[in-house]
């Protein structure tokens, strides 16, 4: 039997949340100082996948549509020891 992935392993400890309809989540962290271990990218995108609409807009910025997801990877980013905001974000033209 395979094990579960810590990304899986989260992400089912997310399952009592409400999603919230047309919400779109930022999550920005950083690793102040050191370079996240390589595991961190192949979870957070394993993340990622329960969310079709998440994208990284840049190496330290997630938007995902998935109050789950937003949830699940800010408690990823705090396991391997990085700093981490969660904002609740409306998509506006200028």
């Amino acid at each position: 039997m395979p094990r579960t992935s810590l990304a899986e392993q989260i992400y089912e400890t997310t399952e009592d949340l409400t999603e919230e309809p047309d919400t779109n989540w930022l999550i920005l962290y950083d690793f102040h100082g050191v370079k996240p271990n390589t595991r961190f990218w192949a979870n957070l995108k394993r993340l990622t996948k329960h969310d079709p609409d998440s994208n990284m807009i840049q190496y330290s910025a997630l938007k995902t549509t998935s109050k789950r997801v937003a949830s699940s990877t800010k408690k990823l980013v705090e396991h391997y020891g990085g700093a981490v905001r969660v904002f609740r974000a409306e998509d506006v033209e200028i």
